[in-house]
């Protein structure tokens, strides 16, 4: 799975991220915490300069994630 080494490792320190950064936004790349910006543009655009065009994760850090869904994306309509 894409970012799975990521995901796990947001798992395993949200709840200390929650304590100084709630509503912030956290860029990580493998197993590393590159930064905490206050949008997600800005941790985008930071992660973009640093490692290029390849995949990390920025996460919202909230208490409860909401699951986004378009179901147009998964019938094939958009």
């Amino acid at each position: 799975m894409v970012l799975a080494k990521e995901y796990e490792y947001f798992a395993g320190v949200k709840d200390e991220l929650l304590k100084h950064y709630e509503g912030k936004f956290a860029l990580i790349y493998g197993s590393e915490l590159v930064g905490i910006w206050d949008s997600q543009e800005s941790a985008y655009i930071n992660g973009i300069e640093r490692f290029g065009n390849v995949s990390f994760l920025i996460k919202h850090i909230v208490v409860d994630d909401a699951v986004e869904s378009v179901p147009a994306l998964f019938l094939g309509v958009l």
